[in-house]
Protein backbone atom coordinates (compact mmCIF):
# COMPACT_ATOMS: atom_id res chain seq x y z
CA UNK A 1 0.00 0.00 0.00
CA UNK A 2 1.31 3.47 -0.90
CA UNK A 3 2.67 5.70 1.84
CA UNK A 4 1.05 8.72 0.22
CA UNK A 5 -2.05 9.84 2.17
CA UNK A 6 -5.38 9.92 0.40
CA UNK A 7 -7.52 13.04 0.09
CA UNK A 8 -11.03 11.70 0.66
CA UNK A 9 -14.42 13.38 0.43
CA UNK A 10 -17.06 11.35 2.24
CA UNK A 11 -20.67 12.09 1.24
CA UNK A 12 -23.63 10.91 3.30
CA UNK A 13 -27.26 11.93 2.82
CA UNK A 14 -28.28 11.79 6.49
CA UNK A 15 -27.01 13.49 9.64
CA UNK A 16 -28.95 11.55 12.29
CA UNK A 17 -27.52 9.14 14.88
CA UNK A 18 -28.10 5.84 13.05
CA UNK A 19 -25.57 3.21 12.03
CA UNK A 20 -24.36 4.71 8.75
CA UNK A 21 -23.74 8.11 10.32
CA UNK A 22 -21.79 6.60 13.21
CA UNK A 23 -19.83 4.56 10.69
CA UNK A 24 -18.84 7.74 8.84
CA UNK A 25 -17.70 9.31 12.11
CA UNK A 26 -15.62 6.26 13.07
CA UNK A 27 -14.11 5.84 9.61
CA UNK A 28 -13.24 9.54 9.36
CA UNK A 29 -11.49 9.48 12.73
CA UNK A 30 -9.57 6.31 11.89
CA UNK A 31 -8.44 7.52 8.47
CA UNK A 32 -7.26 10.84 9.88
CA UNK A 33 -5.30 9.07 12.62
CA UNK A 34 -3.47 7.22 9.85
CA UNK A 35 -2.54 10.50 8.18
CA UNK A 36 -5.23 10.73 5.49
CA UNK A 37 -7.02 14.01 4.70
CA UNK A 38 -10.78 13.48 5.10
CA UNK A 39 -13.66 15.93 4.80
CA UNK A 40 -17.38 15.18 4.94
CA UNK A 41 -20.36 16.53 2.99
CA UNK A 42 -23.70 15.93 4.72
CA UNK A 43 -27.12 17.55 5.30
CA UNK A 44 -27.43 20.59 7.52
CA UNK A 45 -28.05 20.39 11.24
CA UNK A 46 -28.86 17.36 13.36
CA UNK A 47 -26.15 15.26 15.00
CA UNK A 48 -23.37 14.46 12.54
CA UNK A 49 -21.99 17.91 11.53
CA UNK A 50 -21.56 19.03 15.11
CA UNK A 51 -19.78 15.92 16.33
CA UNK A 52 -17.50 15.86 13.27
CA UNK A 53 -16.48 19.48 13.85
CA UNK A 54 -15.80 18.73 17.51
CA UNK A 55 -13.33 16.12 16.23
CA UNK A 56 -11.62 18.72 14.04
CA UNK A 57 -13.08 17.53 10.73
CA UNK A 58 -13.87 19.91 7.89
CA UNK A 59 -17.62 19.63 7.22
CA UNK A 60 -19.66 20.82 4.23
CA UNK A 61 -23.33 21.16 5.15
CA UNK A 62 -25.48 20.99 2.04
CA UNK A 63 -29.13 20.26 1.36
CA UNK A 64 -29.89 16.77 0.07
CA UNK A 65 -33.47 17.69 -0.83
CA UNK A 66 -34.64 17.72 -4.43
CA UNK A 67 -35.19 21.48 -4.29
CA UNK A 68 -31.47 22.06 -3.69
CA UNK A 69 -30.16 19.30 -5.93
CA UNK A 70 -28.34 21.40 -8.57
CA UNK A 71 -26.82 23.75 -6.01
CA UNK A 72 -25.46 20.84 -3.96
CA UNK A 73 -24.06 19.09 -7.03
CA UNK A 74 -22.34 22.30 -8.15
CA UNK A 75 -20.88 22.75 -4.67
CA UNK A 76 -19.66 19.14 -4.64
CA UNK A 77 -17.97 19.56 -8.02
CA UNK A 78 -16.19 22.72 -6.83
CA UNK A 79 -15.07 20.97 -3.64
CA UNK A 80 -13.65 17.97 -5.51
CA UNK A 81 -11.67 20.25 -7.84
CA UNK A 82 -10.55 22.87 -5.29
CA UNK A 83 -9.47 20.36 -2.63
CA UNK A 84 -7.85 18.03 -5.20
CA UNK A 85 -9.81 15.06 -3.91
CA UNK A 86 -8.34 11.65 -4.77
CA UNK A 87 -11.47 9.67 -4.02
CA UNK A 88 -15.15 10.19 -3.21
CA UNK A 89 -16.59 7.74 -0.67
CA UNK A 90 -20.40 7.74 -0.55
CA UNK A 91 -22.93 6.44 1.95
CA UNK A 92 -26.71 5.93 1.53
CA UNK A 93 -28.58 6.20 -1.75
CA UNK A 94 -28.94 9.93 -2.30
CA UNK A 95 -25.38 10.56 -1.19
CA UNK A 96 -24.27 7.99 -3.76
CA UNK A 97 -26.09 9.84 -6.56
CA UNK A 98 -24.19 13.05 -5.72
CA UNK A 99 -20.88 11.23 -5.35
CA UNK A 100 -21.31 9.22 -8.54
CA UNK A 101 -22.02 12.33 -10.62
CA UNK A 102 -19.17 14.27 -9.02
CA UNK A 103 -16.76 11.43 -9.70
CA UNK A 104 -17.99 11.00 -13.26
CA UNK A 105 -17.76 14.70 -14.11
CA UNK A 106 -14.41 15.27 -12.37
CA UNK A 107 -12.74 11.99 -13.35
CA UNK A 108 -12.31 10.91 -9.72
CA UNK A 109 -12.88 7.31 -8.56
CA UNK A 110 -15.88 6.58 -6.35
CA UNK A 111 -16.26 4.05 -3.55
CA UNK A 112 -19.92 3.54 -2.61
CA UNK A 113 -20.79 1.85 0.69
CA UNK A 114 -24.08 -0.07 0.61
CA UNK A 115 -25.32 -0.07 4.22
CA UNK A 116 -28.68 -1.67 3.45
CA UNK A 117 -30.12 -4.07 0.90
CA UNK A 118 -32.10 -2.11 -1.66
CA UNK A 119 -32.61 -2.22 -5.41
CA UNK A 120 -31.76 1.32 -6.45
CA UNK A 121 -30.17 1.53 -9.90
CA UNK A 122 -27.40 3.84 -8.71
CA UNK A 123 -25.25 0.92 -7.52
CA UNK A 124 -25.24 -0.62 -11.01
CA UNK A 125 -24.17 2.74 -12.41
CA UNK A 126 -21.30 3.08 -9.96
CA UNK A 127 -19.89 -0.28 -11.11
CA UNK A 128 -17.66 1.07 -13.88
CA UNK A 129 -13.99 1.87 -14.41
CA UNK A 130 -11.99 1.72 -11.18
CA UNK A 131 -14.98 2.49 -8.95
CA UNK A 132 -15.71 0.08 -6.11
CA UNK A 133 -18.69 -0.89 -3.98
CA UNK A 134 -18.39 -1.84 -0.31
CA UNK A 135 -21.03 -4.19 1.10
CA UNK A 136 -21.34 -4.21 4.89
CA UNK A 137 -22.09 -7.96 4.82
CA UNK A 138 -22.14 -10.86 2.40
CA UNK A 139 -25.93 -10.62 2.57
CA UNK A 140 -25.75 -7.10 1.12
CA UNK A 141 -23.12 -8.25 -1.36
CA UNK A 142 -25.49 -10.93 -2.61
CA UNK A 143 -28.24 -8.35 -2.92
CA UNK A 144 -26.01 -6.13 -5.08
CA UNK A 145 -24.99 -9.08 -7.25
CA UNK A 146 -28.63 -10.11 -7.58
CA UNK A 147 -29.56 -6.72 -9.01
CA UNK A 148 -26.88 -6.85 -11.67
CA UNK A 149 -23.73 -5.45 -10.07
CA UNK A 150 -20.78 -7.59 -11.23
CA UNK A 151 -19.17 -9.29 -8.25
CA UNK A 152 -15.69 -8.12 -9.30
CA UNK A 153 -16.67 -4.56 -8.29
CA UNK A 154 -17.81 -5.52 -4.77
CA UNK A 155 -15.81 -5.91 -1.57
CA UNK A 156 -17.29 -7.02 1.76
CA UNK A 157 -16.06 -4.86 4.63
CA UNK A 158 -17.71 -5.54 7.97
CA UNK A 159 -18.38 -2.61 10.27
CA UNK A 160 -16.32 -2.61 13.43
CA UNK A 161 -16.55 -1.67 17.08
CA UNK A 162 -13.93 -0.03 19.29
CA UNK A 163 -12.55 -3.10 21.02
CA UNK A 164 -9.54 -1.35 22.57
CA UNK A 165 -11.51 1.25 24.52
CA UNK A 166 -13.71 -1.17 26.47
CA UNK A 167 -14.07 -0.25 30.12
CA UNK A 168 -15.89 -2.66 32.41
CA UNK A 169 -18.76 -1.40 34.56
CA UNK A 170 -20.24 -2.82 37.73
CA UNK A 171 -23.47 -4.54 36.55
CA UNK A 172 -25.13 -3.89 39.90
CA UNK A 173 -24.59 -0.14 39.68
CA UNK A 174 -27.07 0.53 36.87
CA UNK A 175 -29.47 -2.04 38.28
CA UNK A 176 -29.59 -0.10 41.54
CA UNK A 177 -29.76 3.25 39.75
CA UNK A 178 -32.84 2.12 37.79
CA UNK A 179 -34.55 0.77 40.91
CA UNK A 180 -34.32 -2.97 40.23
CA UNK A 181 -34.06 -5.49 43.04
CA UNK A 182 -30.72 -7.34 43.34
CA UNK A 183 -32.40 -10.59 42.21
CA UNK A 184 -33.70 -9.00 39.00
CA UNK A 185 -32.33 -10.42 35.75
CA UNK A 186 -31.92 -7.94 32.91
CA UNK A 187 -31.99 -8.48 29.14
CA UNK A 188 -31.18 -5.83 26.52
CA UNK A 189 -32.63 -4.71 23.20
CA UNK A 190 -30.52 -1.83 21.86
CA UNK A 191 -31.67 0.32 18.94
CA UNK A 192 -34.44 2.55 17.67
CA UNK A 193 -37.79 1.35 19.02
CA UNK A 194 -39.79 0.60 15.87
CA UNK A 195 -41.63 -2.17 14.05
CA UNK A 196 -38.72 -3.35 11.93
CA UNK A 197 -36.51 -3.91 14.99
CA UNK A 198 -39.05 -6.39 16.40
CA UNK A 199 -40.07 -4.64 19.60
CA UNK A 200 -43.69 -5.78 19.34
CA UNK A 201 -42.59 -9.39 18.90
CA UNK A 202 -40.32 -8.98 21.90
CA UNK A 203 -43.20 -7.76 24.06
CA UNK A 204 -45.20 -10.85 23.08
CA UNK A 205 -42.19 -13.07 23.82
CA UNK A 206 -41.78 -11.45 27.24
CA UNK A 207 -45.38 -12.36 28.00
CA UNK A 208 -44.20 -16.00 27.94
CA UNK A 209 -40.81 -15.43 29.55
CA UNK A 210 -42.15 -13.71 32.66
CA UNK A 211 -44.42 -16.70 33.43
CA UNK A 212 -41.31 -18.80 34.11
CA UNK A 213 -39.08 -15.92 35.20
CA UNK A 214 -41.08 -13.09 36.78
CA UNK A 215 -37.75 -11.59 37.86
CA UNK A 216 -36.76 -11.07 34.18
CA UNK A 217 -36.83 -7.55 32.75
CA UNK A 218 -36.04 -6.32 29.26
CA UNK A 219 -34.56 -2.88 28.64
CA UNK A 220 -35.48 -1.10 25.40
CA UNK A 221 -32.69 1.42 24.75
CA UNK A 222 -33.40 3.84 21.90
CA UNK A 223 -35.70 6.54 20.67
CA UNK A 224 -39.34 5.46 20.35
CA UNK A 225 -40.69 5.99 16.82
CA UNK A 226 -44.12 7.59 16.60
CA UNK A 227 -45.35 4.81 14.28
CA UNK A 228 -45.14 2.30 17.11
CA UNK A 229 -45.68 4.36 20.25
CA UNK A 230 -49.46 3.87 20.62
CA UNK A 231 -49.53 0.16 19.71
CA UNK A 232 -46.56 -0.58 21.95
CA UNK A 233 -48.25 1.13 24.87
CA UNK A 234 -51.46 -0.81 24.25
CA UNK A 235 -49.56 -4.14 24.12
CA UNK A 236 -47.79 -3.42 27.39
CA UNK A 237 -51.03 -2.39 29.05
CA UNK A 238 -53.15 -5.29 27.82
CA UNK A 239 -50.53 -7.87 28.80
CA UNK A 240 -49.70 -6.25 32.12
CA UNK A 241 -46.03 -5.98 31.20
CA UNK A 242 -45.29 -2.46 32.42
CA UNK A 243 -43.25 -3.95 35.27
CA UNK A 244 -41.15 -6.18 32.98
CA UNK A 245 -40.56 -4.05 29.87
CA UNK A 246 -38.71 -0.78 30.39
CA UNK A 247 -38.30 2.01 27.83
CA UNK A 248 -35.08 3.83 28.73
CA UNK A 249 -35.01 6.12 25.68
CA UNK A 250 -31.75 7.20 24.05
CA UNK A 251 -28.77 6.88 26.36
CA UNK A 252 -25.12 7.83 26.07
CA UNK A 253 -24.09 4.98 28.39
CA UNK A 254 -25.06 1.98 26.26
CA UNK A 255 -21.88 0.23 27.42
CA UNK A 256 -23.11 0.41 31.03
CA UNK A 257 -26.45 -1.04 29.97
CA UNK A 258 -24.77 -3.92 28.14
CA UNK A 259 -22.60 -4.68 31.16
CA UNK A 260 -25.76 -4.84 33.28
CA UNK A 261 -27.70 -7.34 31.14
CA UNK A 262 -27.19 -11.11 30.98
CA UNK A 263 -27.58 -11.18 27.19
CA UNK A 264 -28.78 -8.97 24.36
CA UNK A 265 -31.46 -9.48 21.71
CA UNK A 266 -32.05 -8.48 18.09
CA UNK A 267 -35.51 -9.71 16.97
CA UNK A 268 -35.25 -7.69 13.74
CA UNK A 269 -37.48 -7.99 10.68
CA UNK A 270 -34.53 -6.99 8.47
CA UNK A 271 -30.90 -6.26 9.21
CA UNK A 272 -28.12 -5.64 6.71
CA UNK A 273 -25.38 -6.34 9.25
CA UNK A 274 -26.09 -6.00 12.97
CA UNK A 275 -23.75 -3.50 14.62
CA UNK A 276 -25.70 -3.77 17.88
CA UNK A 277 -24.86 -7.48 17.96
CA UNK A 278 -21.10 -6.98 17.73
CA UNK A 279 -21.26 -4.18 20.31
CA UNK A 280 -22.93 -6.61 22.72
CA UNK A 281 -20.51 -9.41 21.86
CA UNK A 282 -17.53 -7.10 22.41
CA UNK A 283 -18.75 -6.79 25.99
CA UNK A 284 -18.96 -10.58 26.37
CA UNK A 285 -22.73 -10.75 25.98
CA UNK A 286 -24.42 -13.53 24.03
CA UNK A 287 -27.05 -12.47 21.50
CA UNK A 288 -30.48 -13.88 20.66
CA UNK A 289 -31.19 -12.74 17.09
CA UNK A 290 -33.47 -13.47 14.19
CA UNK A 291 -32.15 -15.59 11.36
CA UNK A 292 -32.38 -12.85 8.74
CA UNK A 293 -30.16 -10.60 6.62
CA UNK A 294 -26.57 -10.27 7.77
CA UNK A 295 -27.18 -11.39 11.36
CA UNK A 296 -26.09 -15.04 10.81
CA UNK A 297 -22.68 -13.68 9.71
CA UNK A 298 -22.28 -12.12 13.16
CA UNK A 299 -24.22 -14.35 15.55
CA UNK A 300 -23.02 -17.96 15.32
CA UNK A 301 -25.86 -20.23 16.43
CA UNK A 302 -24.94 -22.17 19.54
CA UNK A 303 -21.50 -20.55 19.65
CA UNK A 304 -21.94 -16.80 20.23
CA UNK A 305 -25.71 -16.78 20.64
CA UNK A 306 -28.94 -18.26 19.34
CA UNK A 307 -30.66 -17.66 16.00
CA UNK A 308 -34.45 -17.90 15.78
CA UNK A 309 -37.27 -17.24 13.35
CA UNK A 310 -39.28 -14.06 13.84
CA UNK A 311 -41.96 -15.66 16.00
CA UNK A 312 -42.63 -14.65 19.62
CA UNK A 313 -42.71 -18.29 20.69
CA UNK A 314 -39.25 -19.01 19.27
CA UNK A 315 -37.83 -15.80 20.70
CA UNK A 316 -39.25 -16.69 24.12
CA UNK A 317 -37.83 -20.22 23.92
CA UNK A 318 -34.32 -18.91 23.19
CA UNK A 319 -34.56 -16.35 25.99
CA UNK A 320 -35.69 -19.02 28.42
CA UNK A 321 -32.73 -21.18 27.43
CA UNK A 322 -30.35 -18.32 28.24
CA UNK A 323 -32.03 -17.64 31.57
CA UNK A 324 -32.14 -21.33 32.50
CA UNK A 325 -28.51 -21.97 31.46
CA UNK A 326 -26.53 -18.94 32.70
CA UNK A 327 -23.17 -20.70 32.45
CA UNK A 328 -23.71 -21.55 28.78
CA UNK A 329 -24.94 -18.01 28.19
CA UNK A 330 -21.73 -16.60 29.69
CA UNK A 331 -19.61 -18.99 27.63
CA UNK A 332 -21.34 -17.84 24.44
CA UNK A 333 -20.60 -14.28 25.48
CA UNK A 334 -16.92 -15.11 25.99
CA UNK A 335 -16.72 -16.69 22.53
CA UNK A 336 -18.53 -13.70 21.05
CA UNK A 337 -15.90 -11.35 22.47
CA UNK A 338 -13.17 -13.46 20.88
CA UNK A 339 -14.94 -13.39 17.51
CA UNK A 340 -15.18 -9.60 17.64
CA UNK A 341 -11.46 -9.41 18.43
CA UNK A 342 -10.71 -11.57 15.40
CA UNK A 343 -13.09 -10.08 12.80
CA UNK A 344 -15.06 -7.02 13.85
CA UNK A 345 -12.72 -4.38 15.28
CA UNK A 346 -12.40 -0.84 13.94
CA UNK A 347 -8.81 -1.62 12.95
CA UNK A 348 -9.98 -4.51 10.77
CA UNK A 349 -12.59 -2.24 9.21
CA UNK A 350 -10.25 0.63 8.32
CA UNK A 351 -7.50 -1.63 6.98
CA UNK A 352 -9.91 -3.40 4.64
CA UNK A 353 -11.38 -0.04 3.59
CA UNK A 354 -7.90 1.23 2.70
CA UNK A 355 -7.37 -1.88 0.57
CA UNK A 356 -10.54 -0.95 -1.34
CA UNK A 357 -9.29 2.63 -1.74
CA UNK A 358 -6.05 1.31 -3.20
CA UNK A 359 -7.98 -0.70 -5.80
CA UNK A 360 -9.98 2.40 -6.76
CA UNK A 361 -7.19 5.00 -6.80
CA UNK A 362 -4.37 2.79 -7.98
CA UNK A 363 -1.76 3.75 -5.37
Amino acid sequence: MSDRPYRVLQIISSSRTSGAERHVLNLTDLLRRRGHDVEVLCPEGEWLPGVLRSHGVRVHEQSMRKSGWFRTLAYTLRTVRKDRVDLVHTHLTRGTYFGYLAGLLRGVPVVASAHIANRDQIYRRVARGTNRLIAVSNYVRGNLFGQGVPDRFIDTVYNGTDFDQIEDHDPEELKSELGFEPRSRLVGLIGRVCREKGHLEMVRAMDEVRKAHPEAHILFVGRVSEEIREELGSELESKGLRENVHLLGERSDVARVLDSVEFSTMPSHKEAFGIAAIEAMARSRAVVATRIGGLPEVVRHGTTGLLVDLRPGEIAEAMLFMLDHPQECREMGRRGRQLVREKFTLDHMVERTLMVYQKAVGF
